[in-house]
């Protein structure tokens, strides 16, 4: 892939920059910006700028507007402290044209199109209302999770409380209940995602036959509980599944086997003591199936008999039918779920006459689409002239459809800045098969190879990694390419700028998987700690400022593995802070309040104010709470 030439490389066609993290990204956008300015004479108003964060529209801004004053100062003077500005200045033959170009820049730069992707489809859509079809008043609302919840509460409703008690039972054991609806629905990120497959309405036909089997087992169980009980006992029947004669429990007196027959005579008498449903059986109900039990007996043994071993021999057998007739039911109702939602949200959105950040996209979408598409992307086309597409490694299809509508013509002026190792968004819908997509069809193609981040040290064991293996990155369009570090000395440095650390056994080959993740944590905050103390010694002999724990930062795969980094940080007295996408009211600290207030609501609740009692804020003691409710 050809190294970009930020000075020089053509304004022409579809351009495509891969940019790996601390290359300059930011700097590249603000750069093309200024050529565009002096080069192509084009006003902010007519250079669109999309990128995907308020926050990164806003550091454009000032970055742009920044390089602006630095350019007007450097034609003013003739030189630059900057090397790319220094450059434009020297190739730019009349600078009094530039002045003017820079100046009237400036003064208009409060119109500069330096927009949100959303925030782009939003004026599109306000200044072509009726090429778009879009109505003036309505309202935009950034957060669907509102209207989204109605739609899998109403699912819901319409769809379970009219189902056998069987199913219903059958269900809440296999999800959460409404909100399973809500968070399938949250993972179709975009209209192009495909559900599959079709699935025709099943029958529940296995119910009728496992009602009747479960009658007779109901009616027959109250008479038959004490001589099943003895039987269970037989030492025909294997040890190793209905537990041992012989061998004693924790309870003195009381063996395995004695265990195992209470927890299984419990479990059938809940089952057949349901007055709703008797599906699903329970965890161990084949233990009293006739087939089982002829499996666990034992050789030149005769197997216990009785009826209530063949009747549940019919029922369990019946029973894996009927679950598999409701798996797929459920999975037919997972199906049905985002049909009902498409539907319904689409309805109540009219209604209330309101739209998402999503929809914007696709009206754009459908519009240029549409008979009129063509003409609606020309007037786009006309008003902006250039188009510069930030972290276009984070765009998905229908993001990605619409610039290549507006702006894959050979007159239009597009860059797609970007790095698919970086394309980090699939929970808000990115896909790299899109920007593989787009990298395919891009008249040219350059790579930024100068990192300005990191020490030279790191970027030649970075390249170490990765240049050995042949597809690092999976996909061939995805290659690695060697950084080249230009902007950090590195002399003085005396440990390796990247270490692999592999995990040491004493005495056993492995270990589990709980065990080495607290064997890495102890081994980080130990080296963390290592840092800090030893760097606080040797501030003494030295002018350099000494390592805190400010300095350090820790990354971690899930939110668990760093409490367990806390936790042994806090056992070094490390102080840290642990940056969480969690939910706070998820904590323990919030279900604690939860219960104290839940309390002060009903005073006259003695079971809320008890469990109130026995949270860690109040510190009652639960032989304190004893006694508290025998007076």
């Amino acid at each position: 892939m050809k190294t970009f030439d930020l000075a020089n490389s053509p304004f022409t066609g579809t351009n495509l920059i891969e940019a790996s993290a601390g290359t300059g990204k930011t700097y590249t956008i603000a750069a093309l910006y200024l050529r565009l300015i002096i080069e192509e004479q084009l006003s902010p108003h007519q250079i669109l700028v999309v990128t995907f964060t308020r926050a990164a529209t806003a550091e454009i801004k000032d970055r742009v507007r920044s390089k602006l004053l630095q350019l007007k100062s450097a034609f003013s003077t003739g030189s630059g402290t900057d090397i790319f500005i220094d450059t434009l200045v020297k190739k730019h033959d009349n600078p009094a044209l530039a002045m003017g170009l820079i100046q009237d820049a400036l003064f208009d730069f409060d119109k500069a199109a330096i927009f949100t992707i959303h925030g782009f489809c939003q004026r599109v859509l306000h200044e072509n209302a009726f090429e778009t079809r879009s109505l003036f008043d309505t309202e935009l609302v950034t957060d669907p999770l509102v209207l989204t919840q109605e739609i899998a509460d109403d699912f819901w409703r319409k769809n379970l409380y009219t189902m056998p008690p069987e199913f219903i039972s059958y269900t809440l054991k296999k999800i959460s209940g409404p909100d399973f609806f809500l968070k399938l629905l949250s993972q179709k990120k975009t209209p192009e995602i495909k559900i599959i497959p079709h699935i025709e309405q099943p029958v529940l036909k296995s119910l009728p036959a496992f009602r009747k089997i479960y009658k007779k087992l109901k009616n027959l169980w109250p008479v038959s509980r004490t001589a099943v009980i003895q039987l269970l006992k037989s030492p025909a029947l294997s040890g190793t599944i209905y537990g041992s004669l012989t061998t004693e429990s924790k309870q003195v007196g009381v063996s395995k086997r004695d265990l195992k027959i209470i927890d299984l005579v419990e479990a059938m008498d809940r089952l057949v003591d349901n007055n709703l449903a008797g599906f699903p059986l329970f965890n161990k109900f084949e233990n009293y199936t006739a087939a089982k039990i002829r499996k666990a007996t034992r050789k030149k043994e005769s197997p216990p008999s009785h009826e209530i071993f063949d009747i549940c021999e019919a029922l369990y057998q019946k029973g894996l039918a009927l679950e598999s007739e409701m798996e797929r039911y459920l999975l037919f109702l997972k199906s049905e779920c985002f049909k009902f939602a498409e539907t319904e949200l689409a309805a109540k959105k009219k209604v209330a006459n309101i739209q998402f950040f999503d929809d914007l996209l696709l009206m754009v979408t459908k519009a240029l689409e549409s008979k009129g598409g063509n003409i609606l992307a020309g007037t786009i086309r006309d008003k902006y002239k250039a188009a510069l597409v930030d972290e276009f490694q984070d765009t998905d299809a229908v993001q990605y459809a619409v610039f290549s509508k507006l702006f894959s013509s050979k007159e239009s002026i597009l860059f797609m800045i970007g790095d698919p190792k970086q394309s980090i968004y699939s929970f808000r819908g990115a896909d790299i098969f899109s920007y593989m997509q787009a990298a395919r069809r891009a008249d040219f193609k350059y790579t930024l190879t100068e990192n300005w981040r990191s020490s030279p040290g790191l970027i030649r064991a970075i390249n170490t990694v990765f240049s050995n293996v042949k597809t690092p990155f999976i996909f061939d369009e995805i290659p690695f390419e060697e950084g080249i570090s230009v902007g950090i000395n590195d002399t003085g440095m005396e440990q390796a700028p990247l270490k692999l650390w592999y995990l040491e056994f004493e005495k056993a080959k492995s270990t589990s998987k709980a065990a080495a993740v607290q064997l890495i944590a102890a081994a980080v905050a130990g080296e963390i700690s290592r840092l800090i103390f030893n760097d606080v010694q040797a501030e003494a002999d030295s002018e350099i400022d000494c390592i805190t724990p400010g300095d350090i930062a820790v990354l971690v795969r899930t939110n668990r593995q760093a409490q367990i980094i806390k936790a042994h940080l806090s056992s070094r007295q490390i102080p840290s802070v642990l940056f969480s996408a969690g939910n706070i009211f998820h904590s323990h600290e919030a279900r604690e309040m939860e219960r104290i207030l839940s309390s002060i609501s009903e005073p006259a609740n003695e079971r809320l104010f008890r469990a109130a009692l026995a949270t860690d804020m109040m510190g009652v003691a639960g032989q304190e709470l004893d006694m508290q409710s025998q007076e």
